[in-house]
Order: structure tokens, then C-alpha cells, then sequence
């Protein structure tokens, strides 16, 4: 193993902190944030349905939709 007197001892390399941003690009990356925040929200109200409306879902209407699906799929429904 070879190794080079300049290399033998490895020094960390200082680097300045990033600079602080100014209130307008602070305030720029929180309504960015806030942007992606509210469009996940938005995305995941398409594919799965309002929060609110699965809530507000009484036992019985689950009961019914379990029982079409079992239906569909061919399986026995509760109770056997």
C-alpha cells in the first residue's frame, strides 16, 4: 500500500453555513410549502374521497358495501 505524504492525514473541509434567507424568500419557500401541502390534500381528496364524507359513514352502510363486495368476489358473507 502506497501512500502520498500529502494525503496521509485527511483534513475536513471548512464550509460557510448558507447564508440566511431574507423574509420575502422565506416567505416565498413557506407558500411553496404550503402549495405542495394543499395539492397532496387535493390529490389524495380524488383518489380516496373526502375525509369528512368516510367519516360520517354509518356501520350499516358499511356493512352494505361489504356485502355487495362479497358478493362480486363470489365469497360467503357474514355471518356464515
Amino acid at each position: 500500500m502506497l501512500l502520498l505524504p500529502g494525503c496521509a492525514v485527511a483534513q475536513p473541509v471548512l464550509q460557510d453555513p448558507p447564508a440566511a434567507a431574507s423574509p420575502a424568500e422565506r416567505q416565498r419557500q413557506l407558500d411553496a410549502f404550503w402549495a405542495r401541502q394543499n395539492q397532496k390534500e387535493a390529490d389524495d381528496r380524488f383518489w380516496n374521497g373526502p375525509k369528512e364524507a368516510r367519516r360520517a359513514l354509518t356501520r350499516d352502510q358499511f356493512e352494505r358495501w361489504d356485502y355487495q363486495r362479497y358478493r362480486r368476489q363470489g365469497w360467503r358473507s357474514y355471518p356464515y
